[in-house]
């Protein structure tokens, strides 16, 4: 089943989202974060706990150091928290609370679609993307970064398996305009990249870390509002960039054409 966003409809293989984990960083809009959540477990990730209060969303697990969250949302979890399960680590630890948090969900199954992990520090993104594709050894799977602004979806293929090579695309149909596309190497190399539906289309290209040049690239047509990806080794990040517009919809946008 694809993964439903208020932006955009994703189709990938195994894309069952079953879990919400919502960061410390830029907070989404109330709105878009309560149409995402429905029939997810939400995890609040220190204060990422701020974003649920704001958006009247009652997380079912609250964890981190608490050591950036709100004393509003502190008193809230006190008052309202007796169906939250909450987990607070000593702020003298190896691990960040995300990569804790991604430590717990492994233990269940499904995907994970993470928000509240744009704006704020680079570093913060930066390990973030990075603790994505670790937790994916522990068998945590991260399927999206994503809120109203901005969508990283990590595409890898797994290099010691022929048959994945004959996988299907990434299909992304769009329901708001995409300004920008980008295709960043998660790893030194990715090989055998194919994207189609945009303005510069590559067959079976090769993208590296030190020569980033796939980036800015738009939909072929606002009409279709479609386009696909595939790779044959390696991880790559499909990064679509919307601004704050995705509640102004393509004509004909839930069209597969």
């Amino acid at each position: 089943m694809p993964l439903l966003l208020p932006q955009a409809y994703i189709n990938f293989e195994h894309a069952d989202a079953r879990h919400l984990v919502v960061l410390g960083g830029r907070a989404p809009l109330s709105s878009w974060l309560r149409s995402v959540a429905s029939g997810k477990t939400v995890w609040a990730v220190d204060r990422g706990a701020d974003a649920c209060l704001a958006a009247g969303l009652a997380p079912h697990h609250v964890l981190g150091d608490f050591d950036s969250i709100s004393e509003k949302s502190k008193i809230w979890l006190q008052n309202n928290g007796s169906g939250i399960k909450i987990e607070r680590f000593d702020p003298d630890k190896d691990y960040t609370d995300f990569q804790l948090c991604l430590n717990c969900i492994k233990r269940d199954t499904g995907g994970i679609l993470v928000t509240g992990c744009w704006g704020g520090r680079f570093d913060h993104a930066f390990a973030n993307i990075f603790s994505a594709l670790w937790g994916l050894e522990w068998g945590a799977k991260i399927l999206a970064f994503a809120d109203e602004s901005e969508i990283l979806i990590p595409l890898a293929n797994d290099e010691k398996n022929e048959e994945n090579n004959k996988s299907a695309p990434l299909e992304l149909f769009f329901t708001s305009k995409a300004y920008a596309i980008s295709l960043l190497p998660l790893r030194e190399s990715c090989e055998g990249v194919y994207v189609k539906g945009t303005k510069w289309e590559l067959n079976g290209a090769t993208l590296t870390q030190g020569r980033p040049y796939a980036v800015s690239n738009i939909p072929s047509g606002e009409k279709s509002g479609k386009i696909s990806v595939k790779i044959e080794k390696g991880i790559i990040g499909v990064y679509c960039f919307f601004g704050n517009s995705y509640e102004n919809s393509y004509d004909g946008a839930n069209n597969d054409g």
